[in-house]
């Protein structure tokens, strides 16, 4: 068998479209020698272009205007063995949404698709721009609105096809973070914190998923450093350590800054931030999560 395209469309045409984009409809004119010839053999001929290319045809080129593999073949005519065909294409200035290089007839072939944005979060300030703590004069901390302000954290959102899926498995992301440099990011930025999954068709019935995962970013990682005060200290030499009520001045129950140690923070000591690792850190290629995203 055989497909062939004349070099030039027999016939074409422009349309555009309210924000200013253009698409270029080309017919050409395909020979196939083989009875048993369809429309995918006549889609595919010898001189057609090819996925990716842009409009460079006589005095016409626009190299912002590419083929998309949109398009379509029609039976014109067939004489014997030999048949005649009308091929569709079109080029478009629209953005892609993946690259032109083949059609995906299986699902599990299909790039990954990946989006960003972010998310603003209320946050109790407890630490300016240069990590010194946001304290009175007192050595107090500000409580309220008074000390909040609008954090903005990136976001991902991922989305893939599987051949399966173990819920057991993806489950525990959810809430877990990076145990290594991934993306770019170093261990305990990135967090999981979303997944979704749908069971879908294709051919004669053979199953695969689609899954979404949602991911945030927190520059500083996901640890806790929580300022270290309370309302008791440690009671002097106790082992192991006891601890009562913080009385202030006049004997009253009050908060206060401690040490580290469970003690009193001495005056004009520098405050004392505890260094918690909340979030579970797991192996994020083990998942198969692309390593690179763009």
């Amino acid at each position: 068998m055989s497909a062939e395209a004349v070099t030039l469309p027999r016939d074409w045409s422009r349309t555009n479209d309210e924000e200013g984009h253009i698409d270029y409809t080309l017919i050409w004119r395909v020979n196939t020698t083989n009875v048993l010839d369809g429309p995918d053999t006549a889609h595919t001929a010898a001189g057609l272009p090819l996925p990716g290319a842009s409009l460079n045809y006589g005095n016409t080129v626009n190299t912002y205007a590419r083929y998309n593999r949109k398009g379509g073949a029609k039976l014109v005519k067939a004489d014997g063995s030999r048949k005649l065909w009308d091929v569709t294409t079109v080029f478009s200035t629209r953005p892609l949404r993946r690259c032109s290089t083949g059609s995906f007839e299986n699902p599990l072939l299909e790039p990954h698709k990946v989006r960003g944005g972010s998310v603003k979060i209320p946050t109790e300030l407890i630490k300016d721009k240069d990590g010194d703590p946001i304290l009175n004069s007192a050595e107090e901390r500000f409580r309220g609105p008074t000390c909040q302000d609008v954090i903005v954290r990136p976001t991902i959102e991922l989305e893939m096809n599987v051949s399966w899926v173990s819920l057991s498995f993806l489950y525990q992301y959810v809430e877990a973070v990076n145990d290594a440099t991934w993306w770019g990011c170093a261990a305990r930025v990135i967090k999981c914190t979303d997944f979704t999954w749908e069971q879908m068709l294709w051919g004669v019935c053979s199953e695969y998923f689609h899954v979404a995962f949602s991911f945030e970013l927190k520059e500083d990682t996901w640890d806790l450093y929580l300022l270290d005060e309370g309302t008791r200290v440690k009671i002097p030499d106790t082992d192991p350590p006891e601890y009562w009520k913080y009385k202030d001045g006049r004997e009253e129950n009050a908060q206060v800054l401690l040490d580290g140690s469970g003690n009193a923070l001495d005056p004009g000591d520098d405050p004392v931030y505890r260094h918690f690792r909340a979030k579970q850190e797991l192996d994020f290629s083990a998942v198969g999560w692309p390593a690179t995203l763009l």
